[in-house]
């Protein structure tokens, strides 16, 4: 296992390398079209003169005099001499001189290949979502890009869980163990078999599967209840990858039919047992492909999601526990007043605007990434 990450210090940045082997460096900036080697000379394009240099794990200074704007790095074993984009470990994005904000908001940012990315930047916050809003404290402290981040996070669980939609790209595999599937590395969250119901099918002709939005599946298997036999329905099968179903288009198997295989692990019970000895197989991957993928205005719920969290917080940090005050001197008198009290936050009008725009795009999308539930007694 190899990781890279890099810390910028303004004028110079240090990357730091993590593996067993040698390595291949390279490095691009945000409006640059080609990666760069890392050589003798620093960080150009290497050629018979210049060629790329092998680098071992451990501290690498970039310490360019030119070094400014947006950058992230790379890397690949050496030994590697075709590398495709996929056979990189992609470093985190760190900026270097003079340079403003960086965020989707600004038109500047793109997930690293590879990585899922950001739905939206601390500098998008900052500068775009809370504007005009200042993150230090009267303590002087400061509020820093990883508090922001981990109230992003926050913000896109809890818009999962109100849309019911799953947004960060998740790896969903069925009975990963005896497939021999590692957590982390195959795969991010383990699910159940599905459970095969005759009656369901035959009227509708569709499987809702648990997590949706759908970004491909990968199995879908009718198996019998023991797994020694199986049979694929992946090719006869719609996916409907926005609501998450999987829309049978092959004629389904009825109680007095035998499959071969499936009625090995069934006879012994009888064909008025079918539906208990039979399970679908399904792994399939589940959200956005990467952060740059999600729609402009479910990225805009999120954003808003973390603002307000971070209003409460933040306001309470500038002006906590303050409502009015009030000085006179010598006939001269002076007094503020502040819209804060017991029961409302010192940034409580913009907190109730993101809050109510928040609840109508949450009701106006309910059911735009799912399908509406009915049932009948």
């Amino acid at each position: 296992m190899k990781i890279i990450q890099a810390i910028s210090l303004k004028t110079k940045g240090i990357i730091t390398i993590e593996g067993d082997s040698s390595y291949r460096l390279e490095r691009k900036g945000a409006n640059e079209d080609i990666w760069l080697a890392y050589t003798e000379k620093g960080f150009l394009t290497p050629d018979e003169d210049n060629p790329a240099l092998a680098v071992k794990p451990g501290d690498i200074v970039d310490n360019h005099e030119t070094l400014n704007g947006v950058h992230s790095y790379r890397i690949v074993e050496f030994a590697n001499n075709a590398p495709k984009p996929t056979d990189y470990e992609y470093s985190n994005i760190v900026r270097y001189g003079i340079c403003g904000p960086v965020g989707f908001s600004f038109g500047n940012y793109q997930p690293p290949p590879g990585q899922w990315g950001e739905i939206c930047t601390p500098d998008d916050l900052r500068e775009t979502w809370i504007w005009g809003t200042d993150f230090k404290a009267t303590n002087g402290n400061l509020f820093t890009d990883n508090q922001i981040k981990y109230y992003i996070d926050n913000a896109i669980a809890e818009v999962e869980r109100r849309l019911n939609i799953t947004i960060k790209k998740k790896r969903i595999r069925c009975n990963p163990e005896i497939k021999g599937l590692e957590k982390g590395k195959d795969y991010d969250i383990e699910e159940a078999l599905y459970d095969f119901k005759f009656a369901r099918i035959q009227r509708y002709g569709a499987i809702p599967l648990r997590h949706h939005p759908i970004i491909k599946v990968h199995r879908f298997n009718l198996i019998g209840k023991f797994q020694n036999s199986e049979k694929s329905l992946l090719g006869s099968t719609i996916v409907d990858k926005t609501k998450g179903m999987l829309k049978l288009m092959e004629r389904p198997l009825r109680p007095s039919e035998t499959i071969r295989g499936i009625q090995t692990a069934t006879n012994m019970y009888g064909t008025e047992t079918l539906s208990m000895h039979l399970f679908y197989d399904i792994d399939y991957d589940a959200g956005y492909e990467s952060a740059s993928d999600v729609p402009l205005d479910l990225r805009e719920a999120i954003a808003k999601s973390a603002a307000i969290a971070l209003l409460n917080v933040v306001g309470d940090g500038l002006m906590s526990g303050f409502s009015s005050s009030s000085l006179s001197m010598d006939g001269l008198s002076e007094s503020f007043s502040s819209t804060q009290s017991a029961t409302s936050a010192y940034f409580g009008a913009r907190i109730k605007v993101y809050q109510d725009e928040l609840e109508k795009y949450i009701a106006d999308n309910q059911r735009k990434f799912g399908h509406i539930p009915i049932g009948c007694l």
